[in-house]
């Protein structure tokens, strides 16, 4: 890192853990010198776990870490956003039993290493979305992308649509969201925004399928219920997607097994059910 190095590029790059020692040191020294940064790192750090990305430690190649430094580099970085607080509940998970509305609750603080007293913890889909696609972008780059030849070759463009779609919804001023349990295991978060008119499901735990059955999304509204997309699940990571169409006040998302493919219509029951 030289001189003219901003340690306020090294961010992303700190919750991959892959900086040098001497860039890792520079940039605690500057968490600890700034409450913003400290709130960034800790979005870094809760974007690269809420998409599911624990892969084991390796050493990227030199020039993969240089390409990403240089988009960095050149992203621009907008400053924090003044907003309500996100709202959390949990939400019922039977498809026949209406599920409540989701109700405020205040995030808690989290204490961070340092001389200095850490600020109010600010979650991280309260981040401006230039931040949060940019981390989405790194963890892309670094885990779903492939060197070939010393060049990065990344992951379909679908995938970058999907990490941007979810990295906007978070940063909504009126981003919600709201938690259920899964009947055959694992915990299904709704994040959504109304003013935007869309939402993202996320589950962890989610057992995989076999070959011939597929998970898929709905919006239900009463008795009529409208796919909105189909996925796989791994019961070793974080499964998400963001919702196709658009949601409307009032919409209940729910998940069903499907055959491969998908239906017109569900099927079977909801194995989980979470109202907006």
């Amino acid at each position: 890192m030289s001189e003219n190095d901003d340690p306020a590029l090294l961010g992303p790059g700190y919750a991959l853990g892959i900086l040098t020692p001497e860039e890792s040191a520079a940039y605690e020294a500057y968490l600890a010198s700034s409450a913003p940064a400290r709130n960034e790192s800790r979005a870094n750090d809760e974007t690269a776990a809420l998409l599911g990305l624990d892969a084991d430690a390796i050493t990227p190649p030199a020039r993969l870490k240089a390409n990403l430094m240089a988009q960095l580099a050149v992203t621009p970085q907008l400053p924090s956003l003044q907003g309500p607080s996100p709202q959390t509940t949990d939400a019922a998970t039977a498809a026949d039993t209406p599920a409540p509305a989701a109700t405020p609750v205040a995030p808690a603080a989290t204490a961070v290493a340092g001389p200095v007293e850490a600020a109010a913890h600010r979650r991280w889909f309260a981040k401006p979305t230039t931040v949060l696609v940019a981390a989405a972008a790194a963890v892309l780059l670094f885990v779903g992308g492939a060197v070939v030849g010393g060049t990065l070759v990344p992951r379909p463009s679908v995938e970058q649509q999907q990490a941007s779609a979810l990295a906007q919804i978070n940063s909504a001023p009126d981003a919600q969201r709201a938690s259920a349990e899964v009947a055959n295991g694992g915990r299904a978060t709704l994040i959504w925004s109304g003013s935007l008119g869309t939402s993202a499901l996320l589950i962890d735990g989610l057992g995989t399928l076999p070959h011939d059955k597929t998970y898929e999304l709905w919006y239900i509204r009463g008795t009529k219920a409208v796919s909105a997309g189909t996925f796989n699940a791994s019961a070793d990571a974080t499964s998400w997607r963001v919702l196709k169409g658009t949601m409307q006040a009032g919409d209940t998302v729910g998940v069903t097994v499907e055959p491969a493919g998908g239906s017109e219509q569900p099927t079977t029951q909801p194995i989980v059910a979470i109202r907006s």
